[in-house]
């Protein structure tokens, strides 16, 4: 959390209140949060900046700036990015970093966990802390993204199918949340290695994937925990998901309770009926 429905939400909303706005000022509260260059440099060299544009790769977001730098921010676990109004607003909790923008508004990063980090970089010239964002995969809404795709991803791993669905080298911007909802709608055991999927389950499984991630981005995103979109604001996937979060609850399909087990450390639920 957030995955990429959460994180193209932030983007969508954010995007007019910093698109063409100059940054006035930066307060770095939580020096740790920055993970490339130093905070100084951070400061310094993006203070004064104009926000050109606002994209999302994957979990990734990037501030484009009038000088070919990018600001990237990744929000990992707990991360949020909200938008107040100057002088209005009493400061959110856990703000680790502070952008006054012009036309009086603060965007603020606020991160409880502290996991998060900031980076500021020259544009498509990453340094090798951000390899995960060089080496990601394709997205499930990219065209791309298909059966000969996922396929030629999968073919003879022997590991369950969740844990490859997490790796972002193969699907950018799935994580724990879309990965079990897909495999429900896939009708796919999540422990099953991917070296025992058919075809015609890999090529329903591309297709749920695509599918959750549309559902997820239309329903502004899941709210289970840190997430918030940038006005504070929940999202509302979480109202009409199949698995996530609703283990010992009845399965929407077959009326089954709904079960987890644990692979690695992350908690994953799923249908023992529907999902054999």
């Amino acid at each position: 959390m957030p995955e990429l429905p959460e994180v193209e939400t932030i983007r969508r909303e954010l995007k007019p209140y910093v698109i063409n706005k100059k940054i006035i000022k930066i307060q770095i509260l939580r020096t740790d949060v920055v993970g490339f260059p130093s905070a100084e440099k951070f400061k310094k060299w993006a203070t004064g900046k104009t926000i050109t544009d606002l994209i999302r790769r994957a979990k990734y977001l990037i501030f484009q700036l009038n000088d070919g730098n990018e600001i990237i921010i990744h929000l990992r676990l707990s991360g949020q990015l909200l938008v107040w109004n100057n002088n209005t607003k009493k400061a959110p909790k856990f703000e680790r970093v502070r952008f006054y923008l012009s036309g009086k508004k603060i965007l603020s990063f606020v991160e409880p966990r502290v996991l998060g980090r900031a980076y500021l970089v020259p544009k498509n010239d990453y340094p090798d802390i951000l390899t995960g964002l060089k080496e990601l995969g394709l997205e499930p809404i990219d065209k791309k993204f298909d059966f000969d795709y996922l396929y030629s991803k999968l073919k003879g791993r022997k590991a369950p199918i969740k844990n490859l669905l997490l790796d972002q080298s193969i699907t950018a911007g799935i994580g724990n949340i879309y990965s079990d909802e897909a495999l429900f709608l896939a009708r796919i055991h999540p422990l099953r290695g991917a070296n025992t999927l058919k075809k015609d389950e890999i090529k329903k499984l591309s297709e749920t994937l695509r599918k959750v991630i549309k559902v997820g981005i239309k329903s502004k995103g899941t709210t289970v925990s840190d997430y918030l979109r940038p006005d504070g604001s929940e999202g509302g996937y979480q109202l009409r998901s199949y698995v996530f979060d609703r283990e010992e609850e009845p399965c929407r399909a077959c009326k089954t309770t709904i079960r987890f087990a644990k692979i690695g450390n992350r908690r994953t639920r799923f249908c023992p009926k529907c999902q054999k």
